[in-house]
């Protein structure tokens, strides 16, 4: 028996858990079991017992085929969500648990389809999945929690932390938007179970994608109907069919199931439903793989158990420290599964489309996402708005001077009431702002990122106020990302609004530090900047850095560097002379993940190239160029005065001063002039041009 537990043991922890490349999806549950192990290596202890419990069931006998007492499940979905198409619908959430139990009884619509020589051990698991009635707290609950968070963009485990009931009395299910556990370009996660074998207070339940619960709604369409199912089989303990692989028996091959034939290895491709497949012929008796049971990674032909499947889960409920409360009568007086009362809501409510920030004078239209019961009266209040109140479910509201406001929605019916009250919700943007141009922001203040800039709270990563590195002062801004940051993840750090009309006419640019080294050349963030015209509205990308366009150097180093020295920081430019007349400037800073290092960046800056005394007027720039740009010491003028007059070339220092000119006209043709400046002595120069009374001012450098 020693050797057989040592096998299984191996099997789990060595275990691929991912397909090959032509699949698209994947079980997590063997991924996040090696993790586990990796962190608590005393749990091998806890599989070695389950395992010990599995070779018993295996000896009892074949399990009887009759009906038994239906072991109902009281379960809880915790929808985690930042008020996307993830925050399903109660439908949705419904229409699954109407799918588990099909599966779990034997009564979904393709039990036909079962083959012949696999119909004899069919299982009903006599288990019945039902929406908790009554929350830890002893309230009246529909099953259901919604919490806004950035984790449901890959948080994975993280999202335990926000909200978890009673491991013992609940199973709970968390769905989020993305899942990052092993995800692969070719292959991703669509859900992770713990075994009750690993069962804890802080880590027990199932996780799984929003888009794959049920088959309605965010569902609908998906090839994959059965992720759930199959991943509520190992929350009961059961294994994949190729967890140990090809042996002589099923106390050392497959699931250790023996009416389960075993499966060759988790590479092995059962996609599409191969029935000829035969991935292990040294079982006894030599069998095909059974690729419509739910455990296995066939997709569309999934529809049974076998009745070995129902005895290992049977044994989960025989034992308290495996399943066996949550099934107890004790518990679903606890749970309440069996009532069906009407609870009172809970408010929750966004913006359409996720806007916070608008235009002065504009509307913001607010959505009703409160969820417990149903909603009978709407009382909503808005701080700075008209109307100051509404009873609409979506009601829209216009905001007519600037600043920020509160927001609450108090919801009632017949069971009660309850009230959201969200504080500074609605920033509305004047028409000219109060801060004008040139500004300067070395992220100094300490409540910098939520006085004036903002970044969204977006838990261990994203944008972070620091004050252990810098380029200069007590204080930067790091875009924190590492190996465990979701690929693709992006983190938004936006500006409060500027005045820009104060520099207009003088070339203005938005000039930064920023610090940054790949981790790898695979892991190479992105950093885009954009600039907003409409108050955040929608954003016009300036440009988009990597390493190889500007944003770091070409060096890869390990993963977590950071700057130590001023030599590691570089300053990037961006013209910003397009947006010169506007008075309500944002700009963002959005770094996108690649799961490798951090961006760095301080002392952001909106100024002006020209000095005061060379202020551009509108004509337009392309009438005038100026090459080569920089020079070793001429250069060379081109200009088209479109038919209007010419009134003068004067060549400027960067201080300001004029220059000794010595400007040559070399060329004119019609309305085309040429000159050429010569003998300048290395500098920053301006070269001012008036055509009909209007000014254009061009920068050009002279090199040594």
């Amino acid at each position: 028996m020693k050797y057989t537990i040592i096998l299984i043991l191996s099997a789990l922890i060595f275990i691929s858990p991912t397909h090959s490349s032509a699949q698209n999806h994947s079980c997590g549950t063997d991924a996040y079991t090696q993790e586990l192990l990796k962190l608590n290596p005393e749990l091998l202890k806890s599989i070695a017992d389950y395992n010990s419990d599995l070779e018993k069931v295996n000896g009892s006998g074949t399990p009887l085929s009759k009906k038994g007492t239906t072991r109902t499940i009281p379960v809880v979905f915790h929808v985690i969500h930042t008020y996307g198409e993830e925050n399903i619908s109660k439908a949705q959430i419904e229409d699954e648990i109407k799918n588990l139990n099909a599966a779990y009884q034997r009564m979904n619509k393709d039990t036909g389809n079962t083959r012949n020589i696999f119909k004899s051990v069919a299982a009903d698991m006599d288990v019945d999945f039902k929406l908790a009635r009554i929350d830890p707290n002893g309230k009246c609950t529909e099953g259901i929690t919604r919490t806004f968070s950035y984790l449901t963009d890959g948080g994975d485990d993280a999202v335990k932390a926000l909200i978890r009931w009673d491991y013992r009395k609940y199973l709970n299910i968390w769905v989020i938007k993305y899942i990052a556990l092993d995800a692969t370009p070719t292959s991703k996660v669509l859900g992770y179970a713990t075994l009750p074998s690993f069962t804890n207070s802080t880590t027990d339940g199932i996780v799984i994608r929003a888009d794959y619960v049920g088959t309605i709604g965010l569902a609908a369409g998906q090839a994959w109907k059965s992720v759930l199912i199959h991943e509520a089989g190992h929350w009961l303990g059961l294994y994949h069919p190729f967890q140990g692989g090809c042996g002589g028996n099923c106390s050392n091959s497959g699931d250790f199931v023996c009416d389960t034939p075993p499966v060759a290895t988790a590479s092995s491709d059962n996609s599409g439903c191969p029935f000829t497949n035969n991935t292990c012929s040294n079982d006894f008796p030599n069998q095909l793989d059974q690729v419509e049971n739910y455990m296995d990674y066939a997709g569309s032909c999934q529809n049974m158990f076998s009745k070995g499947q129902k005895a290992v889960v049977d044994n989960s409920f025989s034992k308290n420290n495996l399943r066996g409360l949550n099934v107890s009568a004790a518990n679903m007086t606890a749970t309440g599964v069996f009532n069906n009362p009407s609870c009172a809501p809970i408010a929750d409510f966004s913006t359409a489309n996720n806007v916070f920030t608008v235009c002065q004078g504009s509307g913001v239209t607010y959505k009703d996402y409160s969820y417990n019961g149903t909603v009978t009266n709407y009382a909503w209040t808005f701080e700075g708005g008209t109307p100051v109140s509404s009873t609409l479910s979506n009601p829209t509201i216009v905001y007519s001077s600037s600043g920020k406001y509160k927001v609450t929605l108090t919801v009632t019916n017949a069971q009660g009431n309850n009230t959201k009250i969200i504080d500074k919700l609605i920033t509305v943007i004047p028409t000219v702002s109060a801060t004008i141009t040139p500004v300067s922001e070395g992220f100094e203040s300490a409540d910098v990122l939520s006085s004036t800039w903002k970044a969204p709270d977006t838990g261990d990563y994203g944008w972070k106020r620091i004050t252990a590195e810098k380029y200069e002062g007590t204080a930067c801004v790091k875009a924190n990302i590492d190996a465990s940051t979701l690929n693709n993840a992006l983190y938004a750090l936006e500006s409060p609004p500027f005045d820009m009309t104060s520099i207009k006419g003088r070339q203005p640019i938005l000039r930064f530090k920023v610090a940054y080294r790949p981790a790898s050349t695979s892991a190479n963030e992105i950093l885009t900047v954009w600039v907003s015209i409409n108050c955040g509205q929608s954003w016009i990308a300036l440009k988009a850095y990597t390493n190889a366009s500007g944003l770091g150097v070409d060096k890869v180093v390990e993963s977590g560097w950071t700057p130590t020295t001023q030599a590691d920081w570089k300053e990037l430019s961006l013209d910003l002379s397009k947006y010169e007349s506007v008075q309500n400037l944002l700009v963002k800073f959005e770094a996108r993940s690649r799961s490798g290092n951090s961006i760095f960046l301080d002392n952001v800056n909106i100024e002006a190239v020209l000095p005061a005394s060379l202020r551009n007027s509108t004509l337009s720039h392309l009438m005038v160029s100026i090459y080569p740009n920089p020079s070793k010491g001429s250069v060379y003028v081109d200009i088209d005065t479109k038919g209007k007059s010419f009134e003068g070339l004067r060549i400027y220092s960067i201080s300001g001063q004029e220059y000794e000119n010595h400007s040559i006209l070399t060329q004119t043709k019609g309305s085309e002039l040429n000159y050429t400046i010569s003998y300048m002595p290395a500098g920053i120069y301006f070269a001012q041009i008036k055509i009909g009374g209007q000014l254009v001012t061009k920068k050009f450098i002279v090199i040594p």
